[in-house]
């Protein structure tokens, strides 16, 4: 299977987003569902259900009317690359969102998580001079990170939710 090239979803935010997080590009997984971190394996959204007490649901609109209930804005770091399956670590030629002008936009913004350690990679190299906000590595969510399993997920971000609503 060669490379291809890869193109992120549009943002899911509103004027009342309170936090940003950012992963890195969808999966193939996400990309044929239509939304973000729709493999069956990856913690995103247990976690996210776990942390607010709610449920996300499975569609594409019930998971973004999650989100913006919550007042949670998410997108990615990039937005497109060229990428050989799923790992972040294959990526290549990438080119970075314009998340400066994402948050300009949602001035509630005051915190930015970033799911995984590509993510805070990119973000350190695109991001970090432009956005004067303070950020959080989180571990990636994603099934290829397995340490720790679940619960040790779950821990890590529940730093989240003293940002939620």
């Amino acid at each position: 299977m060669g490379e291809l090239t890869v193109h992120s979803f549009e943002p899911v935010c509103d004027k009342f987003s309170r936090i940003l997080i950012l992963g890195t590009m969808p999966s193939p997984a996400s990309l044929a569902a239509g939304m973000y971190y729709s493999h069956p394996r990856n913690a995103f959204w247990r976690v996210m259900g776990d942390l607010t007490g709610d449920i996300s649901g499975a569609s594409i609109t019930s998971r973004r009317d999650f989100l913006l209930r919550h007042k949670i804005a998410l997108w990615d770091t990039l937005c497109l690359c060229e990428r050989k399956g799923a790992l972040d670590g294959d990526i290549k030629n990438e080119q970075p969102n314009d998340v400066k002008q994402l948050v300009k936009s949602c001035p509630d913004i005051s915190i930015v998580f970033l799911n995984g350690g590509a993510a805070l990679k990119y973000y350190k190299r695109y991001h970090e001079k432009q956005i004067a906000l303070p950020f959080v590595s989180l571990p990636s969510t994603s099934p290829a990170n397995a340490r720790g399993g679940y619960a040790k997920k779950l821990d890590s971000w529940r730093i989240v939710s003293e940002y939620i609503s």
